[in-house]
């Protein structure tokens, strides 16, 4: 697995204005109807990670990646001996490509309320989070991003009845933390 990460911070207009010329006519309409600038940078820059990263493998520029989206308007390549998956949290959007199939989730680390963690997590999963719990919320969101990978990777939930730890034996995860993240990736096995 490979995974690409942008800060939003570091995309000035020019970089703005290229990956938004990658982008379809209906999804610049979309990017134009989000309120907040955070939510239109994350977007655009989720499409410059994917076309670089897709365009290195395939060998072709990032403008030619075939990138289509299915009904629900998720990415994908026909055709293509690769797979990817893009998420964004605060200030960050990563994308994860691999041969196999693949789900990707990052958040920033932050509080959380019990009542919501409780609502999340299992029983099982909220022993897991409370060990050795520090009060810095790093296991909750390990859970979560988990979930979430899983969810992406298999399109099957709901995200709140599934476990992190009654993975599809065909499954495994990757955990890292990085810039105030925690990221997971959900890889299909077989």
């Amino acid at each position: 697995m490979e995974l690409f990460w942008y800060n939003i911070r570091e995309m000035d207009d020019a970089a703005y204005s290229h990956g938004l010329s990658l982008l379809s006519a209906e999804r610049r309409k979309q990017v134009a109807g989000l309120a907040m600038e955070q939510d239109r940078k994350r977007t655009v820059a989720g499409e410059l990670l994917v076309r670089r990263a897709l365009g290195g493998k395939m060998g072709v520029e990032p403008k030619d990646v075939p990138l289509m989206r299915d009904a629900d308007g998720k990415p994908y390549v026909e055709d293509a001996p690769v797979y990817f998956s893009v998420s964004h949290s605060g200030l960050y959007v990563v994308c994860a490509v691999d041969e196999r199939p693949i789900g990707v989730d990052v958040e920033v680390v932050r509080g959380a309320e019990e009542k919501f963690m409780r609502r999340v997590c299992t029983e099982r999963e909220m022993a897991y989070v409370r060990l050795y719990d520090d009060g810095g919320y790093e296991r909750f969101w390990e859970v979560w991003t988990a979930k979430e990978a899983l969810f992406k990777l298999t399109g099957k939930g709901p995200l709140l009845g599934l476990s992190c730890f009654a993975l599809p034996e065909y499954v495994a995860l990757e955990h890292l933390r990085l810039h105030g993240c925690t990221v997971t990736a959900a890889i299909c096995l077989k």
